[in-house]
């Protein structure tokens, strides 16, 4: 009876440790203002295109927008809504951060 042979999950011979995705490699420096954003997102919203960001913030943070989220209620948009709002604001009264 021979052992049978399974396929490595993994590639080991790719080189150990973290690479950068080939889409933050480039360059490329993009000259939009925070009005081309701002348009991006309602047409988005539109489309309910949306992708994951992770941001590392405090626990007590946290627990704030999950309260106001669950008080604001799941069909008003929760917690998302809360801080897509407290984010589009800030960029509202600061576009020259896109200068």
């Amino acid at each position: 009876m021979t052992k049978r042979e399974f396929k490595k999950a993994v590639d080991t011979n790719k080189l150990s440790g973290l690479s950068q995705p080939k889409k933050f490699m480039s360059n490329e420096e993009t000259n939009k203002q925070w009005q081309d954003y701002s348009e991006a997102i309602k047409q988005e919203q539109k489309n309910y295109e949306q992708v994951l960001y992770s941001v590392a913030v405090e626990p007590s943070l946290k627990e704030a927008i999950k309260i106001a989220g669950k008080n604001r209620g799941r069909v008003k948009g929760g917690a998302k809504s809360i801080v897509r709002d407290a984010m589009t604001s800030y960029f509202d009264k600061h576009p020259e951060l896109f200068e």
